[in-house]
């Protein structure tokens, strides 16, 4: 049976705490057990429903910075956050890096370790789910944290759309469901015709809504990504490919677009000058960055500023 890459995230505590440095730890030892042995121990042992939840968000959007992480899970508790963090580390539950530290600072996020689900998260998920660790829906070898990772600024702006839709989320009583990009994808048989970064539907009692989520770095060609999108929105097949829990949506998604600073007016301009009936909600980068989740987005059909 195919697994696909979608999660879905439900309500944690709320605490906040003033700002906090990632604490040192010792070098990690090598497992001297097989991942699923030691997995299967943290299940028994030592994994916290908090803790499996963080794999599970993982799964579906591939890496999460530590601030990331402790806005959504630790309540903003930047100490809580680190100190699990490191022993999650250290049980090889997830894999982290800190290559990325100016970047992170030039780009607006703050500067702290980046993670990945490790290995005996990878079985453990799989453990709960009674399949094997290559069943598991995560692209192994897709988030590198290395150098060489060209996609991963990109990726952490996904992450940071992923996390601020969650927080907002809940905010208006909704879990956030997400489909990754494969997931998101929309095809006609073999044929790909759009690859959106994720697709987030906000799910709560008696409200339900649904994006598309594009994080543009500038090399995105918008007339075509336009075209894509209505070719998707004259497929049949869309509404059934969004179904959750047995609801699914009666008009075709908006699309959450976000791009940089420098070029976010002229991505208005071209969607505005297509015929496209997809409707396109766009914010520059540092717009997004310091404003509600679900204000400030312009209207790029109407010219006007919206909220979600």
């Amino acid at each position: 049976m195919d697994y696909k890459q979608i999660v879905r995230l439900g309500e944690q505590q709320k605490k906040k705490v003033g700002g906090y440095r990632h604490p040192r730890s010792r070098s990690r030892t090598p497992l001297k057990v097989s991942a699923r042995q030691y997995a299967a121990q943290l299940l028994q042992e030592r994994l916290t429903a908090r803790d499996l939840e963080l794999a599970r968000a993982l799964i579906g959007v591939g890496m999460l910075t530590r601030h990331q992480i402790q806005r959504m899970l630790f309540a903003d508790n930047a100490k809580l956050a680190s100190n699990r963090l490191v022993k999650l580390y250290h049980y090889h539950f997830l894999d982290r890096s800190s290559y990325w530290l100016a970047d992170m600072g030039y780009e607006g996020f703050e500067p702290c370790y980046i993670y990945t689900i490790g290995a005996t998260g990878l079985e453990a998920i799989a453990l709960q789910m009674g399949i094997a660790r290559s069943q598991v829906p995560y692209p192994t070898g897709r988030y590198t944290l290395s150098r060489e990772d060209h996609f991963l600024l990109h990726d952490l702006q996904v992450s940071e759309m992923f996390t601020r839709l969650r927080l907002g989320g809940l905010e208006r009583g909704c879990d956030l469901v997400w489909f990754n990009e494969s997931a998101a994808m929309q095809r006609y048989g073999e044929e790909e015709i759009v690859r959106p970064d994720g697709i987030a539907i906000l799910m709560g009692e008696g409200q339900q809504a649904a994006f598309f989520v594009e994080m543009d770095r500038g090399n995105t060609d918008w007339a075509h990504k336009v075209k894509a999108y209505e070719g998707g929105r004259r497929q049949v097949a869309w509404q059934v490919a969004l179904r959750v829990d047995g609801w699914q949506p009666t008009a075709y998604p908006a699309v959450l677009c976000v791009a940089p600073d420098g070029i976010a007016r002229e991505v208005a301009n071209t969607i505005a000058g297509s015929p496209a009936q997809t409707q396109f909600y766009l914010k520059s980068w540092r717009t997004f960055l310091e404003g509600d989740i679900f204000g400030g987005w312009y209207d790029c059909h109407e010219r006007e500023i919206v909220s979600l």
